[in-house]
């Protein structure tokens, strides 16, 4: 059996390091709480959504606040889920739709109401509705839904993240 000795142990521990670091390990290190610490989030007329935004932010270490204060605020601008047919195959009775979902958010930061901007966001999955197993069809469909909930929000919070790393950078 061979052994390592402590200095080459070292030594790879060193470059394993350096590697790591000059790939942008650190990147993936960091949260959204590293550039705010607290947000509103008013999005009532969602309440899935606003729950998959809560859950979002407190998993990047950022707190909930009732304060128009906060370093963020966010509300629903607007949110449309649209279906449209885009498959059917008579002999076999299939017949696939495509759920849309666009949601616009208006966000501003540190209570600043000058600040206001929108930002958009879409997202497109499909449910198969099979004949022959309907009551499948609206479990099939919710979980669509809650996955372009989930997949808006996740957008969104990456947006957001790129952007205020960008603008701690350049200050």
């Amino acid at each position: 059996m061979r052994f390592i000795c402590p200095f080459k142990s070292f030594l790879l521990l060193v470059v394993t390091l350096s590697l790591a670091s000059g790939c942008g390990f650190y990147i993936r290190t960091t949260t959204l709480g590293t550039y705010l610490s607290s947000v509103n989030i008013d999005v009532a007329k969602s309440p899935a959504l606003e729950k998959e935004l809560k859950h979002a932010f407190s998993l990047n270490e950022v707190s909930v606040s009732d304060s128009e204060s906060a370093d963020l605020s966010i509300r629903l601008k607007d949110s449309n889920l649209q279906k449209s047919t885009s498959l059917v195959v008579p002999r076999e009775g299939l017949l696939e739709y495509e759920l849309i979902l666009e949601v616009t958010f208006t966000l501003w930061f540190n209570g600043d109401k000058e600040t206001v901007e929108d930002t958009s966001f879409t997202k497109a999955g499909r449910v198969r509705v099979h004949p022959n197993q309907l009551l499948s069809t609206s479990a099939e469909e919710q979980t669509v839904r809650t996955e372009l909930i989930q997949g808006v929000v996740d957008d969104f919070v990456h947006e957001l993240y790129l952007r205020l790393a960008r603008e701690q950078e350049t200050k």
